[in-house]
């Protein structure tokens, strides 16, 4: 009888850990796809895809960039790993840099920068 016991209890504490662990990657998802569905909203907008000024998609979109920097620290690291990942250094990137400097705030150690990879090298350069 204690064993049968000792096993159910097992099984609960599996059972527990596993719809834990299932809720933090819809967390992680949910985080994922809330940043790139802005940054794509932002990229894509056909009334300033003329512009090459990047802080004009985000006066032109200021939900969408808003909807970022509410994502907090959590959206802070998916930015530098998606900024670290990505093979492109165009206007993507660039926002991903900009909207890390206003969550960083003042601890952004990077004062000039020009693209979003120039930001994450001296970032990473700072940090190190």
């Amino acid at each position: 009888m204690n064993r049968r016991r000792v096993i159910l209890g097992l099984l609960s504490v599996c059972t527990a850990l596993t719809v834990a662990a299932c809720s933090t990657r819809t967390e992680e998802q949910v985080l994922s796809a809330t940043i790139e569905s802005n940054l794509q909203k932002m990229v894509h907008d056909p009334v300033l895809m003329t512009s090459s000024n990047p802080k004009d998609y985000i006066a032109g979109n200021p939900e969408a960039y808003e909807d970022i920097l509410n994502t907090g620290e959590a959206g802070m690291h998916f930015l530098l790993q998606q900024l670290e990942s990505s093979p492109d250094n165009g206007l993507k990137e660039w926002i991903m840099a900009q909207a890390s400097t206003e969550l960083l705030g003042v601890h952004n150690p990077v004062e000039a920068w020009h693209s979003g990879k120039d930001w994450l090298r001296q970032y990473k350069m700072s940090v190190e």
